[in-house]
């Protein structure tokens, strides 16, 4: 099982990367934002603290996340035929890189390669800008440059202490990122 996670500041190409190598292969993505939207949806009390987290903007609890993750990571180990899952994003956190950790050494999963896409935080903010989401304006966009450099920064200095994390120019073309993508984690064209 090939387990890989895209990783980088907001507005990297991060989504747009992982939809190209999903096409590309037959690996199972793990879009947590999507996840966390559709469980929002649940009239019950997660769902309920799920929407309410998302529309104010702050960061779900872990635990939550991998209360989400967990069914699927379980049923991928159940089906046996999947070579490969793709985290878009995660984690965000250290907690939930030694928490990942230590699930993939449950489920006897050791071939992980976290690939940081890699933007200066000028080239984030221009990025977000010129996209124009609702949630993409200048305070909020220096909120999350700010959280990025607190929280996820040590997620990368995890791996690159760990001897595995991969990064990649994430200020090239998205031709050109996918093709160092492609690159690092040896795949056909």
């Amino acid at each position: 099982m090939k387990l890989v996670s895209f990783i980088g500041r907001p507005g990297c190409g991060k989504g747009t990367q992982a939809e190209r190598i999903i096409k590309k292969t037959s690996w199972e993505p793990i879009y947590t934002g999507k996840l966390l939207r559709e469980k929002a949806k649940d009239d019950d009390f997660m769902g309920q603290k799920i929407e309410k987290a998302l529309s104010e903007g702050r960061l779900i609890p872990t635990p939550v996340v991998f209360n989400i993750w967990m069914p699927k990571l379980i049923e991928f180990k159940k089906a046996g035929n999947v070579d490969g899952v793709l985290f878009d994003g995660n984690p965000r956190k250290l907690y939930e890189a030694r928490m990942l950790d230590e699930v993939f050494k449950m489920f006897e999963w050791d071939d992980f390669t976290p690939i940081h896409i890699d933007i200066s935080r000028e080239e984030s903010k221009e990025r977000l800008l010129k996209r124009g989401r609702a949630d993409d304006h200048e305070d909020e966009i220096e909120r999350r440059l700010s959280w990025f450099e607190s929280d996820v920064q040590p997620v990368l200095d995890y791996y690159e202490e760990k001897g595995i994390l991969k990064t990649v120019d994430g200020e090239q073309s998205i031709e050109e990122v996918q093709r160092d993508i492609v690159k690092v984690l040896k795949l056909n064209g």
